[in-house]
């Protein structure tokens, strides 16, 4: 009786893919659905996995989806430790995800900040992955403000930022997060999504990889990416930008990324997933 109980266990084991989600690290804890080849899923500042449950629906009859959750974002609980480099450290942790799970080159996928931690592992370690798709953003997100900006010129500016997220009140917090989700999504639905996620995430972590992705210039390792990288970028007429000048800065900012592919989305904002799901997910069947 025990002998069978054992070998049902083991089944059980090999059958749910327990090796792939038993992992986690200080920063990230990974849930795994699906069969097929490998893509892992990375969100944004401040957001929650299911950012992506309309595009986990649709992959994971033919892929194996890996959804990254990022500790102290939206109700999931902060790390024990927070680490100096929060950014650097995400990035080791989503390494260390696909040493451990042994992943044979898998699409990486980012939106946002998970975007940008998507260059930083692709250039890291060129081998560990065979995709990068960034879901808009910029390999240095300051060139939104001032396209001749650096990183020390805006470090001033981020370190400010830190300190004024630290001290405003929950109610003043919420304000600014409702004003900003106003431009980064269409609906009053997503919108609240935002404000919901925003609320319940560590504000200290939040604050802190405020300052590191304003003042975080990956520009100098996109020549390090060897695998393709595919960004889509969203464009709306009511941004106060033209979409000639847009495309401009997404192609400068991404000219040292020999194997760059850049596509624009209209009428869209930030969540590119929300506004325009049926175009978000073409344009992944395309480069999946």
């Amino acid at each position: 009786m025990v002998k069978r109980l054992v070998c049902l266990w083991i089944l059980l084991l090999c059958s749910t893919g327990l090796h792939a989600t038993e992992f986690d690290s200080n920063t990230v804890s990974v849930r795994v659905v699906g069969s097929g080849h490998d893509i892992i899923l990375v969100n944004g500042l401040a957001s929650a996995p299911e950012v992506w449950d309309t595009t986990v629906d649709q992959l994971q009859s033919r892929y194996r989806v890996h959804i990254v959750t990022i500790k102290g974002f939206a109700v999931s609980k902060a790390p024990s430790s927070v680490p100096e480099h929060y950014l650097d450290a995400l990035r080791d942790d989503l390494l260390g995800y696909i040493e451990h799970a042994r992943l044979d080159s898998p699409s990486l996928i980012g939106h946002s900040m998970g975007g940008l931690l998507a260059l930083m592992v692709g250039s890291v370690n060129p081998d560990a992955v065979s995709k990068v798709v960034v879901v808009d953003a910029l390999p240095f997100f300051s060139l939104l403000f001032n396209a001749q900006a650096t990183s020390a010129q805006v470090a001033p500016f981020a370190m400010s930022l830190e300190q004024q997220f630290l001290a405003m009140s929950a109610t003043e917090y919420e304000a600014y997060v409702r004003q900003a989700a106003g431009v980064m999504v269409k609906s009053t639905e997503g919108v609240e999504k935002i404000v919901t996620w925003a609320n319940t995430t560590n504000r200290a972590i939040y604050a802190q990889l405020s300052r590191e992705v304003i003042a975080y210039d990956a520009r100098n390792l996109l020549g390090q990416i060897t695998a393709p990288v595919y960004v889509l970028f969203a464009y709306d007429q009511t941004m106060p930008i033209t979409a000639e000048k847009l495309a401009s800065l997404y192609q400068s900012a991404y000219a040292q990324a020999s194997t760059a592919n850049l596509m624009q989305i209209d009428d869209a904002y930030h969540f590119i997933m929300w506004d325009q799901p049926e175009g978000f997910l073409a344009f992944l069947e395309g480069v999946l």
